[in-house]
Formats: C-alpha cells, structure tokens, sequence
C-alpha cells in the first residue's frame, strides 16, 4: 500500500451510509446491522445475498432497449454499490463490459454536458487551481490510493477533444481493472485534467460544465501538468500513473517526460501496442511464421499507430534484428500518404517511420502527389495490415484483395473505433479473402459465417493487457514500466490467444477469459519486475506471487463492517 492521504472522518449511519458506495450494501444489511447502523426503516424487512441483488439487477437491466439507458442503469449501481457493480459486471462480463467501456462510452462522452451527475469516483483538476493542485487535489480523496488514471481528454477513443467528458473513459476503465485484475477500487481514482478545449461545440455549449476557454499549450500546458504529477508525487507517493487519450502531440513527450519519475505508462501508446503485438505474435505462431518474415503495414500514424510500430520494432529487434533491419519491415502511412524523410509537421515517432523518398521515387502518386495506401499495398506487398486511422471504410475491397493477391494468409487488424470508424468489417475482409485472412478488431463484432465456416472475431482490446500491467505495479510496488515489463506482459497474453495454435481461432481470447488473462499477465510483468530490482515489496518470484495474491480484490462483501462503522 503506497498512499500517504488519510481517509476523512465520516459519520456513516442512516441514510448516510446507503449514499456511500464503499459501504453500501442495501438489502444485504443483517438485521443486527440494521438496528446497529440505524438503517431498520429505510430497508425492506427481507436480508437478501449478494446473488439476489446482482439477479434484480440483471432482471432490469435485461428489461433495457438503448445503450445509453442501459449505461446510465449500470452506472447508477456504481454510484450506489461499488460491491454490487462489479459483481454485476463480473458474472455478465461479455454483456456489460462493452456498455461501461468501449463502444458505448465513446457515446456517453459525447453526451456529457446533458447527462452531467456528480461523481462519487472522480476528480477534476482545472487550470484556475494552478498554484495550489496539490491542495485540491487531496482534499479531493476521501482514502488512500495507489493508482491515478488520468486525461486530459483531446484524443478521446476516434472522436477526439472532449473536454471533461473524458472522466468516463477513466472511469470504465478503472471498472476494467478490478474485473480483470483485481485491483481494489476503492483505492484508484481517475482524475480529468481541465485544460479547457478546443471544440468550438463545447465552448459553445451552455451546458458544458468544463473551463471556457481553449487548451493550454507550450509552456503554460507542461507547467500544469509538471505541477500535477508534483501532486501525485505528494499525495500519494510511489502511486501508479496511467496515463488515457492525451492528444498526439503530447502523449509520447508527457510519457517520456515522467516515466523515469513515476511509475507511469500510456494505454494508447503500450497498451495499445502490447496487445496489437501479441495478436500479430500469435498469429506467426499458429502460422508457424517468423515475425522476422512479416511485411507490415501501419494506416494512421497517430499516437497508437506509432506506438505499435514502435512496439513491433522492439519484438523484432528481440528475434535478432538490428535497428535499421527492424525499421525496414514496417511501413507507415498517414493522411500525407507514406510517411517520408522531409515532410513537414512529422512528430519524432513519425519520423522514425518515415522512409527515403529515392527509395520509393518511382512508385504512383496519387492528384496530391502523395503515395497511397493501395499504392504501398501493390508495391511492398504486405503480409500485416493494421488500422489505427479512424477512417471508416479505409480497407476497401480494392486494397484487401490486392493485399490477398500476394499474401496466402494476410493478417487484417482494423483497430480503430467506436465500431463505426472501424477500417473494414470482419465480414467483408473475410468474403473478400475467400475466408483466408486472419482479423481482429478494435471494437466488438458478431462472428463472421461463410463458405469458410463461422470465425469467432476477436476484440484486440486493451483490458488484456492494461489490467495486469497495472495491478501488478501497484502489488509488488514497481518503481519504473519499462519496455521489458510490458514485452512480458504481452507475451504471457500471446500465449493466452487461442489463434496461437489454430490459426482460424479467434485473434484474441473472449472476454469470459479476460480475468484468467489478467492474472497471466500481472504474473509475467511481476516477475519481470523482480527480475529488474524494481520491485520494492518483493525480491524474489515467490515474494511477488504471494504480494499478487495478498492484493487480489474480489467483488464480494467482507464478514462484518469496519470498527468506525459499529
């Protein structure tokens, strides 16, 4: 446990206590616990289990049409009983899973400013409390905690600035941890920074409850988020900091900046690589390929884009590949066309990517002169395509059949989302390959049925990877992620994959297995941490088993009540 603040004094009787999630447990209250808590009159007269309450809440949650109503159901039991929340989640995984957190967040976001409740889970730190963060910022906590979750908000899933709508994102995601990780969630929180925004709907916008004006930048913005991880630092020290859908131009500087600091890491950037890397290791494997072999191409260089390519050049420097090889089997390409040395406005990981224009002087160009992706599909001829772009419909029957041509079984990873921004759907990618190519996706898609058979799509979906990642930083106490401990990470969740060994098998594990898999790779980036003398409550594999172990959380109510409550 790594947290300094202390929890502040509460009076928890009566109506009090059923407004507090932590303690809440309704219904389940004994009747000794009734009289004791001064609850006797504002419960029913029956003592119901755990079990009854998570089936009433499936019997009207089942009873739902919209996605919207049914987040706004389910966030209800988080606000109310964090207990019974994530043990609803937990036994209606597959079903809920994509209502609290991708796709349908993406649309609650977007519907922040009407649908606006305080949250009991959330913090919101401004530029007007510069100067004095570290003061809001812990009398913002009511406990100790061990993990931040932290946006700012302008790179939201595909849909870009939202203001402090983003606080959602963070909190699905800390719902995610405790589902597949087992972290506590009473000892994460997820915190919006409130740089203002740069959409001109929300500025507009009377409802919009963020600051007004538009984002800081250069100096005034690093200023502010220097002065916030001090924050951290200071409230609680040695705190794990995730880093969620910061803008391209800052997510790599900020996780460069502060990653040596704090123990921290950015979703978008290794998440998103990690489990995109072990879907293409996979997939080698169950093809019985070297990743050495592959020709990959990378359609949208933004901040996930570059990071996976970053992430698979790591891969293949570790099969023996020296730098400038690993380079040379990726290929990148944004709206510019293919990335090339020269173009104006390329961030440093783009230029990484970027190649000799005499390499390729002699390939087409499009009326804008650029070199499209059906052009380096027909030159390089690549056995891996991956979309990281937002452009819906990008994988046309044209580039995937002219990928097909040339590749007897090409993987296909249309990765963006919400599920409308996605590249290409599984269907078509699969009729247009005559059942061949090899697909997972970025959101959630219904098995796929042809002459081929039925094809299980596979979600490339970070709650493979973050969940353990993190619990893991935060139980054996990880004073840096480095590159390493994410490698293992998503090598333990490769191996989980069952196209690992039968290459028409699903690309990623189901979602029933997310919790499995989350233990797999919390063992894997655990170890690693031992490893590297990083780990500060554990020298030795069987330590950091057992602090695993001793910081599991499980959704279930614990026999009695705290002392302050009695």
């Amino acid at each position: 446990m790594v947290s300094q603040v202390q929890p502040r004094p509460q009076a928890l009787r009566g109506s009090a206590l059923l407004r507090d999630p932590v303690h809440n447990r309704g219904t389940a209250f004994t009747h000794a616990q009734r009289r004791a808590l001064g609850l006797e009159g504002l419960l029913p007269q029956q003592v119901e289990t755990l079990e009854l309450q998570v089936l009433r809440a499936w019997e009207a949650y089942s009873q739902l049409s919209g996605d919207l109503e049914r987040f706004a159901f389910v966030d209800g039991l988080r606000r109310s009983n964090l207990v019974l929340f994530h043990r609803f989640l937990s036994e209606h995984l597959e079903d809920v899973l994509p209502i609290v957190y991708t796709p349908t967040v993406g649309s609650v976001i977007q519907s922040f400013s009407r649908s606006y409740r305080t949250p009991v889970d959330g913090v919101f730190l401004s530029s007007c409390h510069r100067g004095r963060l570290s003061q809001v910022f812990a009398e913002s906590l009511s406990g100790p905690v061990d993990l931040v979750l932290v946006t700012d908000s302008q790179g939201i899933l595909g849909i870009g600035d939202q203001g402090v709508g983003g606080i959602h994102i963070c909190q699905g995601k800390l719902a995610v941890y405790s589902l597949c990780a087992g972290l506590d969630p009473t000892r994460a929180i997820a915190v919006a920074l409130d740089v203002g925004t740069n959409s001109d709907l929300l500025l507009a916008d009377p409802l919009y409850p963020g600051m007004r004006h538009h984002r800081l930048e250069g100096d005034a913005y690093l200023e502010f988020v220097d002065e916030f991880v001090d924050a951290v630092e200071q409230v609680c020290p040695g705190a794990c900091l995730h880093w969620e859908d910061f803008g391209t131009t800052n997510a790599q500087p900020l996780l460069d900046r502060y990653r040596q600091r704090l123990p921290s890491f950015n979703d978008d950037i290794q998440g998103t690589s990690g489990v995109t890397g072990a879907a293409v290791l996979a997939a080698c494997h169950g093809l019985g390929q070297e990743l050495a072999a592959q020709r990959i191409v990378i359609f949208g260089a933004g901040t996930a884009g570059c990071g996976i390519a970053a992430g698979l050049k790591r891969l293949l420097i570790a099969e023996g590949l020296s730098e400038a090889q690993a380079l040379r089997q990726l290929w990148a390409v944004d709206r510019p066309g293919l990335l090339l040395q020269g173009m104006a406005g390329l961030t440093a990981e783009q230029a990484m990517l970027s190649r000799d224009p005499a390499e390729v002087a002699p390939w087409p160009r499009d009326a804008r002169g650029c070199i499209d992706l059906l052009a380096v599909i027909e030159q390089i001829r690549p056995t891996v395509l991956i979309g990281t772009s937002t452009v819906a419909g990008a994988f046309s029957q044209t580039v995937v059949q002219a990928m097909a041509r040339h590749c007897d079984r090409p993987l296909i990873l249309p990765l963006s989302n919400p599920t409308q921004l996605a590249e290409a759907t599984p269907a078509d990618l699969l009729a247009w390959t005559g059942g061949r190519a090899l697909v997972a996706t970025g959101s959630p898609f219904a098995p796929a049925f042809g002459p081929w058979g039925r094809r299980t799509i596979g979600q490339c979906n970070n709650c493979f990877l973050f969940p353990g990642l993190g619990f893991a930083a935060v139980a054996v106490g990880l004073e840096q992620i480095t590159d390493a401990m994410i490698d293992a990470g998503l090598r333990a969740l490769a191996a989980q994959i069952p196209a690992s060994r039968n290459p028409d098998a699903s690309l990623m594990p189901p979602l029933s297995q997310a919790a499995a898999v989350g233990r797999a790779v919390a063992e894997a980036v655990a170890l690693c941490g031992v490893e590297q003398r990083l780990a500060r409550w554990a020298s030795t594999a069987a330590e950091a088993l057992a602090c695993l172990e001793q910081e599991h959380w499980q959704p279930a109510y614990p026999m009695g009540l705290p002392q302050r409550l009695l």
